[in-house]
């Protein structure tokens, strides 16, 4: 692991400063040297402290500082060149990384990285088509099957092939296959994944989506940060969800209105994936908006198998955003998940606040899992700056689970 890291490190430090020297050099009149010299740079810096408590563990704390900058070249020919480098430093590690043995204490998985998170070629051109190949970041939709899990200090990316299409103002189609992940925990895993997704959104009202992901992880031994199912072996969890997805926003005065969001999709087994991989998902949720104020409603449904032995699993998706923050819930337990969560927003000068109620029970037997509760408050000072804290507290109804909570202190600065 530390050969590799120091071997990451090297190569992203050469990489920066041949592209430094090279933008640097006076803007001759061939296209590649114009393309650098008039390219653009976003500096990004996210200190965060966190902690963790669960019984039978030492409390976690964490104090972590991640520093990004991305380089883009100028569009020449349509084609433009992207590179953004990673550096995730730690001043108080009082915590289980998964990766520096630190075993007493509860998971934080934000291990210290150096690194490169993106690294792409993008074209766009005939008819509307936009095509990258290298390492990528992809977000579909509501990042509840594919996302960039950007809370993680270290975030999820792709190397990858992916075409966007535009066939008009309403319908989109995207496609991607993805032959490498770089994991949270910056590893990398050999994969052979479909991404198919097309899109239709005729107004405000009405988006629908109709999608396919075909998960193949290629991985010849186990990796902690690779995606689980509680089945054993490694290419046991390997699977394809097939679904669709509606949502839309509906106004009902001038200041009031409406938001809705139902989807379903079903999920079996693929390249070499256990049979026992067979389950639905579903999802439906109605919310109301009043000026800076809202209100939503939600109930979802990670299905199980027949016989409660696996629950259905989002291996691409950026799970922290859902079934609670306090991650409890990061793998879909055997006999799936159902959650029913209410959440009020408010925002009041340039600060968001918000609070979620959530109640889980199990999809097979409907056994009560626990309930969690979940804080955020947000304050945009500028364009810049931004500071934030947040709270997670889920309380187990038995001894399946273990009670966590959690919490988040931080800053984000962007820099351009």
């Amino acid at each position: 692991m530390t050969s590799s890291k120091t071997y990451d490190a090297k190569s992203a430090f050469l990489a920066f400063l041949t592209i430094y020297s090279i933008t640097t050099l006076p803007a001759y009149s061939d296209p590649l040297t114009q393309a650098l010299s008039k390219g653009s740079y976003i500096l990004q810096f996210r200190p965060r402290y966190e902690f963790v408590q669960q019984p039978g563990l030492d409390e976690a704390q964490a104090f972590t500082i991640r520093t990004m900058l991305a380089l883009s070249s100028h569009q020449e020919y349509g084609l433009i060149g992207y590179v953004q480098f990673i550096n995730v430093s730690s001043l108080l590690n009082h915590y289980n990384s998964l990766l520096n043995g630190k075993t007493q204490y509860s998971i934080i998985p934000d291990p210290e990285e150096t690194g490169v998170n993106q690294f792409y070629i993008q074209y766009t051109g005939w008819r509307g088509i936009k095509a990258r190949v290298g390492r990528q970041e992809i977000v579909l939709n509501d990042r509840r099957f594919v996302g960039n899990a950007n809370f993680f200090q270290t975030p999820q990316s792709f190397d990858a092939v992916s075409l966007h299409y535009s066939v008009d103002k309403h319908i989109r189609l995207f496609g991607a296959y993805i032959w490498r992940i770089k994991n949270i925990l910056n590893q990398l895993e050999a994969s052979k994944t479909f991404l198919a997704q097309a899109s239709f959104v005729p107004n405000t009202f009405l988006h629908a989506d109709f999608f396919g992901y075909w998960y193949g992880n290629q991985s010849k031994t186990m990796i902690p940060g690779a995606a689980a199912c509680l089945l054993p072996g490694v290419q046991a969890c390997n699977d394809q969800i097939i679904g669709i997805r509606v949502a839309g926003n509906i106004p009902l005065t001038r200041s009031y209105r409406i938001q809705y969001d139902g989807s379903y999709a079903k999920q079996l087994p693929y390249d070499r994936g256990s049979p026992l991989v067979n389950s639905s998902y579903v999802h439906g949720g109605v919310g109301l908006s009043w000026r800076n104020l809202g209100i939503h409603a939600d109930y979802m449904v990670m299905g199980a198998n027949k016989n409660g032995t696996y629950g259905f699993q989002t291996p691409l998706a950026t799970k922290h955003l859902f079934n609670g923050w306090a991650d409890v819930f990061l793998t879909t337990p055997k006999e799936g998940l159902k959650s029913l969560y209410f959440t009020a927003k408010a925002q009041w000068m340039n600060t968001k606040f918000l609070a979620r109620y959530y109640s889980f029970d199990s999809s097979y037997h409907s056994m009560y899992y626990g309930h969690e509760v979940d804080l955020s408050a947000i304050h945009r000072i500028d364009s810049v700056w931004l500071f934030g804290a947040q709270y997670a507290d889920f309380i187990s109804a038995d001894s399946l689970f273990k009670n966590t909570q959690a919490g988040w202190v931080f800053v984000n600065a962007n820099f351009t």
